[in-house]
């Protein structure tokens, strides 16, 4: 399973790339790719502004945000 296959999903429907996202959203591509990879999580802020850009309700950040427990990166690992 991809991480935040939702999200990429998302991006997907809304006919932006993940650059172009972060871009609008005002996060840095580099930072996006961290968070999109699991090695940092999104903070308020940034989800915030991806949903901004995405369309994406506030009730439905869970879905589109956060790792099911199983693929929470550990630290100094991968998924």
């Amino acid at each position: 399973m991809r991480l935040f296959y939702n999200l990429r999903v998302r991006f997907a429907q809304c006919e932006r790339g993940q650059n172009e996202v972060a871009r609008l959203a005002g996060i840095a591509p580099s930072t996006m790719t961290n968070r999109m990879t699991g090695r940092q999580p999104f903070n308020a802020w940034e989800m915030d502004a991806i949903a901004g850009v995405l369309d994406i309700p506030r009730e439905e950040y869970g879905k589109y945000f956060f790792l099911p427990r199983n693929l929470v990166p550990k630290p100094g690992g991968k998924a």
